[in-house]
Parts: structure tokens; sequence; C-alpha cells
């Protein structure tokens, strides 16, 4: 196990974050093997340990990913490092923006957590390094920020190689990833990942329209001067 505060863990998809004093308590109960050790992560879902991967830190669970959006929350409310989480979730490449903020505003992401973030009607709890009021929000809110697709051959090859240079996909549109299912297990084989059409839900998806509802926040128009 690396010698650190926070370490690795993984629970289906999602990468967690656990202290080195959880980790020890699970090896404990491993008999020291870390590979068989399931410890509580900090939001709390029990999680196996991923040593291999070293101590935790933002940038290396972003290039793990995908993160526990809970687990990011409660650690950075804990270190103050908010807007630095914010744009964690929130930044996407140019082409991404464009088309976010043509369906729901500029900014709408960075606004609406930001909200969130410092709310002062939300309970922060005893536990600092636990879930509370404002870490579930926040942890809610980020699993359901929109993800821009494009049909499969942009997807394979590139919309360039698709469609030709400066063109656009056709079948580009923004889902809610948190509510959209993806195909998940042994039988997905290669397309593990890939959004079900079945279930393939358009964004905003009513967790971000309530919560933007809730902070008045409007959806479809630009962000009003600071």
């Amino acid at each position: 196990m690396p010698a650190a505060e926070l370490v690795f863990a993984v629970s289906g998809r999602e990468r967690h974050i656990v202290t080195s004093e959880a980790a020890g308590v699970a090896l404990e109960f491993a008999g020291g093997d870390p590979r068989l050790a399931h410890a509580s992560a900090l939001c709390r879902r029990v999680a196996k340990l991923a040593p291999a991967w070293g101590p935790y830190s933002r940038e290396a669970a972003l290039e793990y990913g995908p993160r526990c959006p809970d687990c990011a929350w409660i650690l950075a409310l804990h270190r103050g490092d908010v807007d630095e989480e914010i744009a964690a979730f929130t930044t996407v490449n140019g082409f991404d923006a464009a088309v976010i903020t043509a369906r729901l505003g500029e900014d709408f992401g960075e606004r609406l957590l930001d909200k969130i973030a410092h709310d002062p009607a939300l309970w922060q709890g005893a536990d600092r390094l636990g879930p509370s009021h404002r870490s579930q929000l926040l942890g809610h809110a980020s699993r359901h920020l929109p993800t821009v697709v494009v049909c499969e051959e942009c997807a394979e090859i590139g919309v360039a190689n698709a469609h030709g240079y400066g063109e656009t996909c056709p079948e580009v549109g923004i889902i809610c990833s948190g509510c959209t299912v993806a195909a998940d297990g042994v039988w997905a084989g290669e397309w593990e990942g890939t959004v079900l059409a079945e279930c393939t839900i358009s964004a905003p998806c009513s967790v971000l329209t309530t919560l933007a509802a809730h902070y008045e926040i409007s959806i479809g128009t630009p962000a009003a001067p600071a």
C-alpha cells in the first residue's frame, strides 16, 4: 500500500477515495493482502482497494476515471478546493462547450455547482470527511451534468473523417449520463460503456431542471454579468 493520507478504491465503474485509516482496517481484515481488501470510501460505499494506482490525487483520478462525484466533493469541501472541483467537473473541449452552451446557456454547470457549494442553508454535519447535505447535492448534480454525443461513425473515426472537414455531426446532441443506461458487464464486450438506445435520456434531465428552478438559474439563457 502507498504511504499516503488517501488512496484509490474501485466499486463498479467508479473510482473512490479511501483514507489511510480505513485502508488499514480493511487490510487487517484481509490478512494484509491488499488484493482482497475492501474499505469504506469517503462516500461510505464499500470499494476494493487499488494500491497499484498509488496515492490519491485529482490529476491521477481524472486519468483513471470515472470518479465517484460524492467522494470528490467530500474531499473538495474538506480541503476548500471548491473552485478547482467545479472546473474539473465542467471543463470540456471547445466543441462540446459550444453544444452545451447552445442548449443550456453559458456556464450552466459552473453556475449550478457554485450555487450549491455556497448555499448557506445546507447543513455540513460533524464529519468533515464524510457525506453532508452539501456534498450529496453536489455529487448528485455532477452525475447529471450534460454529455455531448455524436453518431457511431464520428465516435470511431472523428467528425472530419466521417462528414468532412468543417462539418458538424448531424446527430450531435447532449444526454444525461446519470440517467442514461450504458452497456456494462461481460455481455457488452467491446461495446462496454456505449449508451443503450432503449434508455438514452436527453439533457437537461429533471434533476438539473429541478435544481435550476430551486436556485433560480434560467436554462438556455446567457449568464448574468458579474
